[in-house]
């Protein structure tokens, strides 16, 4: 359902089309407003709130899947993000969305010249963003229900980008055929749902495949949670890797191969 004429709801889009108020079709990325005509035969009654839809015209679709879990597309102030069991997979304290990934790769001082692995693609912004700087990104996602409200985000399309090689799969294997990397943007779910991704075994993988200095953020959460962050800081340690820093916005370790 890929492709021009789709108009993309959440229940309030819904009420400011029929108040007469400017919308986009796209949630926010172009200006142009959605006509009551546009929406005719709409079936309202199927609209929840929290939810994001999109109407073909014909039939409407509920961007929202089960897999191993329950995954949705979700329309925030900030832009689309996705949910999972009801738990967020972005940080809010950014006006866009896509800022948190922006700063990742300014912090990252990604070049033309490198070779980008980014785990977890999630909706792919940072793939996208890294894609602006770098000569290659490979990124990594496990879930096929993510990979698909991805395809349907209309905020995520510039992952068709040449330079983006989507790979679906499970990282702790995929990353085991990747050697000469440069920069890893390392972005998991909670410890509580993948905690193989924050194992030192899977640290000491990173460190095998990469080059000589390279470069790594890897997302841990608050620093007020203790023990959970001390202990991703001594596993990446022991695998090798050099810790510059702690950033509280994006809440993550910066590293560099020793």
């Amino acid at each position: 359902m890929e492709g021009n004429g789709l108009i993309y709801l959440t229940k309030q889009i819904l009420e400011e089309i029929k108040k007469g108020k400017k919308t986009t079709p796209d949630l926010g990325l172009t200006k142009r407003t959605i006509e009551k005509k546009e929406i005719e035969g709409l079936p309202e009654g199927k609209i929840r709130e929290k939810f994001v839809y999109v109407w073909n015209g014909k039939e409407l679709y509920e961007l929202a899947l089960f897999e191993d879990g329950f995954y949705k597309l979700r329309l925030m102030k900030h832009g689309p993000i996705l949910e999972i069991n009801g738990l967020r997979m972005h940080l809010r304290d950014f006006k866009d969305v896509r800022d948190y990934s922006k700063l990742i790769v300014k912090k990252l001082k990604i070049g033309n010249r490198d070779t980008v692995l980014d785990i977890c693609t999630g909706l792919g912004y940072t793939a996208i963003e890294a894609s602006k700087k770098a000569k290659r990104v490979i990124t990594i996602e496990k879930s096929s229900a993510v990979i698909k409200l991805a395809e349907w985000n209309p905020w995520s399309t510039e992952l068709k980008n040449k330079n983006i090689e989507i790979i679906h799969g499970d990282a702790l294997q995929e990353i085991e055929k990747l050697r000469g990397i440069d920069i890893i943007i390392h972005d998991p779910p909670r410890i509580s749902t993948a905690g193989e991704l924050y194992s030192k075994e899977f640290y000491e993988k990173l460190y095998k495949i990469s080059n000589p200095n390279a470069m790594m953020f890897h997302y841990a959460g608050s620093l007020k949670k203790g023990r959970y962050s001390e202990g991703i800081k001594k596993r990446l340690e022991k695998a090798g890797w050099k810790i510059l820093s702690f950033h509280q916005m994006l809440q993550g370790f910066f590293c560099r191969k020793s």
